[in-house]
């Protein structure tokens, strides 16, 4: 029970940071948003390192190759990935931009079937077909608006990169602890954005560090760590589809609290979403 617990704080914690990142983004920048969010996340996974006890033999186990696919994870998950979730945010909203950008099991295992030949089941053939309609379904749902279609293909944008940057985290925990791995990929995308926002300008304000900061650590942190936690006590199978129903937990929040509009073409797009990812997840 208590892993399932623990499942069911990880998928309210990353519904929950869609609001604070879309609260936190009407008065800043995704750069900026980004550099608040990644920094708050580096800071708590070191200080969890640190009283862990782990962080000395962690950087001594650094190599060449580990710092490679440490690089390659953190930029298309944390930087790439990231901003376009939080440029998705901006234009189409949490309720759309969630369910849609959560399909990146989708294309994990059309990575899979492409690199190491793994065979199309039904279920991902089905999974699929459940994931196409629904994005249909929400990004026909935008009264014509190219601001907020546009926000449907930032979204599949992120998914796509987020599934890059997980086909090397298999290889990464061989390696590394899972605090290392994801403390240092927030840490290198962290410095990437440092790099740009020095570019693009640092628009920052107390509102926008205090929601997306609150966001980085309720998401990033709580979020991540529950759900890593939760696989080590129950295991993938109990926990993957209790986690998987954060993008329909976000759109309610989003109802509620950003009074987005969820009419039933929504609604039916986020259940086929929710459903089509679990058939992924178990094909």
């Amino acid at each position: 029970m208590y892993g399932e617990l623990l499942a069911a704080l990880s998928a309210f914690c990353w519904a929950a940071g869609g609001i604070f990142y879309k609260k936190g983004l009407e008065n800043t920048n995704i750069w900026t948003g980004n550099l608040i969010r990644t920094a708050v996340a580096s800071a708590g996974f070191i200080l969890i390192m640190y009283f862990q006890g782990i962080l000395s033999s962690v950087i001594s186990k650094f190599t060449a190759e580990l710092l490679f696919w440490l690089f390659f994870s953190a930029f298309f998950a944390f930087f790439v990935g990231d901003l376009f979730y939080l440029e998705a945010l901006n234009r189409c909203g949490v309720s759309r931009a969630l369910p849609v950008s959560s399909t990146y099991p989708l294309f994990v295992a059309f990575l899979a079937i492409v690199i190491y030949g793994v065979e199309l089941s039904f279920k991902l053939f089905a999974g699929a077909i459940f994931i196409i309609i629904a994005i249909y379904l929400i990004s026909e749902n935008q009264n014509s608006s190219g601001n907020s279609f546009s926000g449907i293909v930032f979204s599949l944008l992120a998914a796509i990169s987020w599934s890059l940057s997980l086909s090397t985290i298999d290889y990464l925990v061989v390696h590394l602890p899972v605090e290392a791995v994801a403390g240092f990929r927030f840490i290198i995308a962290s410095s990437i954005t440092v790099s740009m926002v020095a570019f693009k300008g640092l628009k920052i304000n107390f509102r926008a560090l205090k929601w997306l900061g609150v966001g980085g650590i309720v998401a990033l942190i709580i979020g991540n760590y529950a759900f890593v936690e939760a696989i080590r006590v129950a295991g993938s199978a109990k926990v993957t589809p209790i986690s998987a129903t954060y993008p329909v937990i976000a759109a309610v929040f989003a109802g509620y609290t950003l009074k987005e509009v969820l009419n039933a073409r929504v609604i039916a797009g986020i259940i086929l979403s929710f459903s089509g990812v679990l058939l992924v997840i178990y094909s």
